[in-house]
């Protein structure tokens, strides 16, 4: 490598590393109201089931639903991860929960430490992008410039935040292409990469079963090297196939038919549900393929570089390589799959392709300002630069976001400050959308430790039904945009339609009166980085949270 490459990947790989890093404790027990659960919920269930785990017995199973549905080998790696911290003292484990409760900071510790293999794999990423986009197209320039990209871009920024799967199993994903490559471009007759490259197609299937259309890629590495189907090192690949997969998901051979139940719990939560139930964006149904073509990429990626992204994938349709035919062979048929496989709109599940529209992206790039006239080039550096800086200002408003005052604390110090102690105060739901002090106060008894000085009421969980809400009579009623929004702009769309009536008796009949209103957004500078209404996993950071007031009018 070039000593001038080797320094600026150094500083691309810092400046990410800066962006995740930034604001890691967000979310966690960092103020005076006390919750186990971080308010990204997927991670919670993560720590619960390395913590059902029995290493000493030799019993690696996890019973929790969240997990196994997804896949064991992420839950596995992190807790490699986290023991390992613990042995040099970085952070204290312990199977009581009430050690946690009575130390809040060590269970910050704890999910610091998870958040941790995500950085880490996040900026292991960025390097391997770089000299995967390096083989794809031997040019250094595209291969800083992808990694360039990657690293700053919204969804690789936001999403190393979290004990997450994701930058684990992308990280997966571009070794498998590394590999692929080597078997397109290989002219001999080993059966090495073919052996490898099966092993890691298991794997990153253990670490997320949706992953699974990545088996295609090889072969058809493979048959664009020109080779036959008919050669037994293909069968190799799929034979070691489901060896990577035991390897990963050890019980899927040892207990199969715990294994069973876990893919059927899969295909219910992911494949089967009512698709109307999930329109927490307000978007309404709507043909998924249009969903991950316009929607999910404005966020995932900011509108300036969807299109540049939509621009490199043109350019790589028209040039038709065989590396070219390979990523667009990986975007469609993942893009594709998504789409049809889950009712779900999750605009984080674009991630395994995310890095191959980098790469895409930084080519139609260099090629736009090498093989044009002068004042193209001049032009092409400009729009190329204010596309990352616009980038960058995204990601670093969203985070900045995560090093503020969480808003659930903001709206619990004004519940203390203005709510009488004792009132009733009633939720459709607890969950972590809502201020943290109704959170503490529902899940915790008050004899706990973290009670002391804090104001006491009386919270109801009430659900989302009118008869409830009458029976209930409350002094106070907290929703947030997760609640209300989608149900309020659907409403006959909506597969809920008893829900109307109840936020319709809240928000419009003045019964309620609404006396609050806490809200976010992604800003530097008094400058919004993106408008909208935010899909569901990006409002983790910034639910819109309402406080209303019973009247007088009855």
């Amino acid at each position: 490598m070039q000593k001038k490459s080797l320094i600026l990947l150094i500083l691309i790989v810092t400046l990410g590393l800066v962006l995740s890093i930034t604001g890691i404790r967000w979310g966690l027990m960092t103020s005076k109201y006390f919750h186990a659960a971080a308010y990204a919920p997927d991670e919670s269930e993560v720590i619960k089931a390395i913590g059902e785990m029995d290493p000493s017995k030799l019993d690696f199973r996890m019973k929790s639903l969240m997990a196994t549905t997804k896949g064991t080998f992420h839950p596995y790696m992190l807790a490699a991860w986290i023991k390992t911290a613990s042995i040099f003292g970085l952070v204290k484990l312990s199977s009581s929960f009430d050690y946690y409760k009575a130390n809040p900071n060590e269970l910050v510790k704890l999910y610091v430490t998870g958040r941790s293999m995500s950085v880490f794999f996040g900026a292991l990423l960025v390097i391997l992008l770089f000299f995967l986009a390096k083989n794809l197209y031997g040019d250094y320039k595209i291969a800083l410039l992808s990694a360039l990209l990657l690293a700053i871009s919204p969804i690789h920024s936001i999403w190393t935040h979290y004990i997450s799967t994701d930058p684990l199993l992308v990280f997966e994903v571009c070794l498998i292409f590394l590999m692929s490559l080597y078997i397109l471009k290989e002219g001999g007759d080993s059966k090495k990469p073919y052996l490898i490259t099966g092993i890691l197609v298991g794997i990153a299937g253990s670490t997320k079963h949706s992953i699974v259309p990545i088996v295609i890629i090889p072969v058809l590495a493979h048959i664009l090297g020109g080779k036959k189907l008919s050669d037994k090192r293909l069968l190799f690949y799929l034979l070691l196939t489901p060896v990577g997969y035991a390897i990963g998901n050890p019980f899927s051979v040892i207990d199969p038919k715990a294994f069973i139940l876990a893919m059927r719990d899969s295909v219910t939560i992911n494949i089967t549900p009512d698709p109307k139930t999930n329109l927490l964006d307000g978007l309404g149904p709507q043909p998924q393929l249009l969903y991950y073509l316009t929607v999910a990429p404005k966020y995932n990626l900011g509108i300036p570089l969807a299109v540049l992204s939509l621009a490199g994938v043109i350019f790589a349709f028209i040039k038709r390589e065989k590396t070219d035919i390979l990523i667009l062979a990986w975007i469609i048929i993942f893009w594709v799959f998504i789409s049809f496989a889950s009712p779900w709109q999750i605009v984080h599940w674009q991630f395994p392709y995310i890095p191959f529209l980098c790469i895409l992206s930084a080519r139609f790039a260099v090629y736009a300002f090498r093989y044009t006239k002068k004042y193209i080039k001049i032009l092409a550096v400009t729009v190329f630069s204010l596309i990352c800086l616009y980038t960058f200002f995204y990601s670093a408003a969203y985070i900045k976001m995560m090093t503020e005052k969480d808003i659930r604390d903001e709206a619990s110090e004004w519940i203390e400050q203005n709510i009488p102690e004792g009132k009733k105060i009633a939720v459709p739901d607890v969950y972590f959308w809502n201020p943290s002090i109704v959170m503490m106060q529902y899940w915790y008894k008050e004899t706990e430790p973290f009670y002391k000085g804090i104001k006491k009421y009386k919270i109801s969980q009430i659900g989302w039904l009118l008869k409830n809400l009458k029976r209930e009579n409350p002094d106070y009623v907290i929703l947030a945009d997760f609640e209300y929004y989608p149900i309020l702009k659907l409403k006959s769309k909506y597969a809920h339609p008893e829900v109307l009536p109840f936020l319709e008796e809240i928000m419009q009949s003045g019964l309620y009166i609404q006396i609050k209103k806490f809200e976010k957004r992604p800003e530097l500078f008094g400058i919004t980085a993106i408008g909208g209404f935010f899909p569901p996993e990006l409002r983790m950071v910034n639910p819109t949270i309402l406080v209303y007031a019973r009247t007088n009018k009855r």
